[in-house]
């Protein structure tokens, strides 16, 4: 059963498949023409450079970030402070706090992947020293509002007091420009997805069509001969009929061997009446002239059956007179006793 299951997406039609083919192939090139745009428009970010610090207690989103989102903000970063985690749509991520300029209340939310929190760290503390460093952090703002109602609900359980208009980042880790592209090619991976998923797909669909065509023309094959053998068995026989030849078998079989054999003589029968016996046999067998003229002028025989397999045939009024009471050459005269 499960086998079954896992087949049957090999089963469809191949017009399925090549429609499918096309929709991912379509996806695939909206991902590419994405991935191009996101490309020119990193090369474009990394040559205009950062944008100047914002400090965050001036923090104005409308105004301190960029058209692409990139923000370089001006904080501090208290050692002391605990990190955290959340967990969006099962991609868990990390955090780091930062205050504002002025260190009097947390202001921003430098959010990394897990792994990657000791990196973030050290290069906050290179930017200073002691319990309390003013940074600076270039990275791109986070307006996803799901992440925000996340990461207010972790502070709260931290007991962690935050300002109300909290800022998300995601500061580039090493070389700025590096991080750029790296965000930009991000969709390259989908487009590689779709792109063979589609591939597959069509190959797919060949295979089915080639496939197909070949068991039409094989079954149709098969059905105009089992149409011939059914037409060649429908068909009646046609047995020629026995030759004058040496062939004479009959087609209903060997004569009947007893039927042939002439009945037993009387033992006390003499060899005068078995002499006149044979002469009057003789006398009714051996044909007339007429009956011979009559003979010769008989139509030949024709079958009333198909193929003319079949021996019998139906006889005329002069055939049956003949038969029954003879010709006139042969009638004898009534004897009468006077």
């Amino acid at each position: 059963m499960i086998l079954k299951t896992l087949l049957l997406p090999f089963r469809l039609n191949w017009t399925i498949y090549l429609g499918l083919a096309l929709g991912a192939g379509y996806l695939a090139n909206l991902d590419y023409q994405t991935y191009l745009s996101n490309t020119i428009a990193a090369e474009i970010q990394v040559a205009d450079g950062p944008p100047d610090p914002s400090p965050l207690s001036k923090w104005d989103a409308n105004n301190d970030s960029s058209a692409n989102g990139e923000v370089n903000v001006a904080g501090v970063y208290f050692m002391a402070l605990a990190s955290g985690s959340f967990d969006p749509l099962g991609s868990e991520r990390g955090f780091v706090l930062l205050a504002d300029d002025q260190g009097r209340e947390i202001k921003a939310v430098l959010v990394v992947a897990p792994e990657n929190i000791a990196l973030l760290e050290q290069q906050l503390v290179a930017q200073g020293s002691g319990e309390r460093i003013p940074v600076t952090v270039n990275g791109t703002l986070n307006q996803n509002s799901e992440w925000a109602g996340l990461i207010g609900t972790e502070l709260f359980v931290m007991d962690v007091p935050s300002s109300d208009d909290l800022v998300v980042i995601e500061p580039f880790l090493g070389n700025r420009a590096a991080s750029i592209f790296a965000a930009a090619e991000k969709t390259i991976g989908t487009v590689i997805i779709l792109g063979g998923l589609a591939g597959f797909l069509v190959l797919l669909a060949l295979v089915k069509l080639l496939s197909g065509r070949r068991s039409s023309a094989t079954q149709s094959q098969m059905s105009g001969r089992e149409a011939l053998a059914a037409r060649q068995k429908k068909r009646p026989s046609r047995r020629s009929l026995p030759s004058n030849g040496t062939d004479k078998t009959s087609p209903w079989g060997a004569p009947n061997a007893q039927a042939a054999t002439p009945p037993p003589m009387p033992k006390n029968t003499s060899l005068q009446s078995n002499s006149n016996g044979e002469a009057s046999l003789q006398n009714k067998t051996a044909p007339s002239r007429l009956q011979i003229a009559e003979l010769e002028v008989q139509p030949p025989f024709t079958s009333v059956f198909p193929g003319g397999g079949s021996s019998f045939r139906f006889k005329s009024a002069d055939e049956i007179i003949r038969q029954s009471f003879g010709t006139l050459s042969t009638l004898k005269p009534l004897k009468r006793d006077d």
